[in-house]
């Protein structure tokens, strides 16, 4: 009998003791998720913070970048793009046409050659009569000789002048086609200069609009790499 209780006696003392030892880690297991709850509720509470924070750093920015401006702006990227297809070579080009002046020796021939001609006749005729030549062959032959060259030399004369004056004309001629080129050279300049600023403009623009752009998205990944950091600190407590 004494056994038996001794037994009894012995089993309970096993029993009670796992009880206890059940009951202890299950207080253990409690303050351990007790533990974890409140570490996964500070996470979760200092990661809203930071979302805030990265909210705030977006924001500040787009407020930056709107307070900054650029100096071009999208007007002057609709007119880069208008003056470059608006933009011809061929405008450029100064027309050229015929050289058509339209002047003859004859024009330069002294207006007085009938008389210069006659007077030359006659003084040849006076010096031959004055000589005793008279109206002979001698006489008749000089005469025409000296017609001659008085005529080649007014003819030679008006070749000359004929020459010189359409030389000249030609001149002025290459001087226009020149002066024009030179002009439309001129506001070629100027307008691939304009279309350069307007250029710089635009492209000053885009710069400035990338770069907020990048900046922005850097913010927002650096807050979903926050939030994943936060997400795996939590998920580690479990």
């Amino acid at each position: 009998m004494i056994p038996l209780i001794a037994a009894g006696i012995g089993a309970a003392a096993t029993l009670a003791s796992s009880g206890i030892s059940s009951y202890s880690n299950y207080k253990s297991q409690q303050a351990q998720m007790r533990a974890r709850e409140e570490a996964a509720n500070k996470l979760r509470a200092q990661g809203q913070i930071t979302d805030a924070e990265y909210n705030a750093l977006v924001n500040d920015i787009k407020q930056y970048y709107i307070n900054r401006g650029s100096l071009g702006d999208q007007n002057d990227v609709n007119e880069y793009r208008e003056a470059i297809a608006n933009l011809h070579p061929e405008d450029y080009a100064a027309p050229v046409s015929d050289f058509d002046w339209s002047g003859t020796k004859e024009d330069y021939l002294n207006p007085y050659y009938g008389k210069i001609i006659g007077d030359t006749a006659n003084t040849i005729q006076h010096t031959a009569a004055g000589a005793g030549l008279g109206r002979g062959t001698g006489a008749a032959l000089n005469i025409a000789k000296g017609v001659a060259e008085k005529s080649d030399d007014l003819y030679r004369t008006a070749m000359q002048d004929y020459q010189n004056e359409r030389d000249f004309q030609y001149k002025k001629y290459q001087d226009a086609i020149r002066n024009n080129q030179n002009y439309l050279n001129a506001l070629r300049e100027g307008n691939e200069y304009k279309i350069g600023l307007q250029g710089n403009l635009a492209q000053d623009y885009f710069n400035t609009q990338d770069s907020r752009m990048s900046d922005v998205l850097k913010a927002q990944q650096d807050k979903m790499n926050a939030q994943q950091t936060y997400a795996n600190a939590i998920a580690g407590l479990y």
